[in-house]
Parts: C-alpha cells; structure tokens; sequence
C-alpha cells in the first residue's frame, strides 16, 4: 500500500512492542508509586477524620460535663441565696420582735413611772387638802367659837 497514510508492516509490531514496554514502565515508575501514595494518603486522611471524631466526641462530653457543673454551681448559688435570704427574713424578725419587745417594756415602764407619779401627786395633793380642811375647819371654827 503505496499511497497509505498508515502501513501495516513490522514497524506496526515493534511499535506495538514499544508501547508495552512503554506502559509498563509508566505502570511500575508512576501508576504503581502514585496510587501508593494516594493509598497513604487516604490511610492519614481517615487516621484524621476519625482523630477528628473521636476529638469532637470529647469536646462533647466535656461540655456536656461542664454544663453539669455549671448547672450544679447554679443550684448551690440559688441554695445559698435562698438560705441567705432565709436567714435574713429570721434575722428581720428576730429584730422586730426585739424592738417591739423593748418598746413594750419602755411604755410599761412609763406607765408605771407615770402612774407612780400620778400616786405620789394624789397623795401630796390628798395630804394639802386635809390640810386645807383642816385650817378651814380651824377657821370656821376659830370664828364661831
């Protein structure tokens, strides 16, 4: 075939041989290592996703934890408070009664002061009125003797 683009003679054979050749060299110096690399470098890739995971699981339960103590530090507070505020009400009353209390006994002792004063001057005033009588009984007496 004299006037064909494409012969189909031994160099077809050889060129053939030589792309065999050519493939498996591609194959073993470059296919073969590139894929070993990929392979790793999935390996290392699911190594990290899973590192990855099993660090946010942790983070998880940390904060799952740390919400816990953050919920068992408010309740003690809101304890602390309720008690303090229970203790302040006690304390409150404690000192109202007190105040009350020596209220009372003040006015009881002003009472009795001042009753004692209204006896002391209605006995005086007792004693100048028979005194009183007795120097008009003395007088009218004095005049019609």
């Amino acid at each position: 075939m004299a006037g064909s683009i494409v012969a189909i003679d031994g160099t077809l054979l050889v060129q053939a041989v030589n792309f065999l050749i050519f493939m498996v060299l591609l194959n073993k110096f470059l296919f073969q290592p590139l894929l070993g690399l990929m392979e790793e470098r999935e390996k290392e890739l699911e190594a990290q996703y899973s590192e990855i995971e099993a660090l946010r699981a942790k983070a998880e339960s940390l904060l799952k934890e740390v919400e816990q103590v953050l919920g068992e530090a408010r309740a003690k507070a809101k304890a602390l408070v309720d008690e303090a505020v229970k203790e302040a009400r006690a304390e409150r009353e404690r000192i109202l009664q007190q105040a009350h209390e020596e209220a009372a006994a003040k006015l009881e002792s002003a009472k009795q002061e001042i009753w004692s004063s209204f006896e002391a001057e209605k006995a005086k005033l007792e004693s100048e009125a028979e005194k009183i009588a007795e120097e008009i009984v003395k007088k009218i007496l004095g005049k019609a003797a």
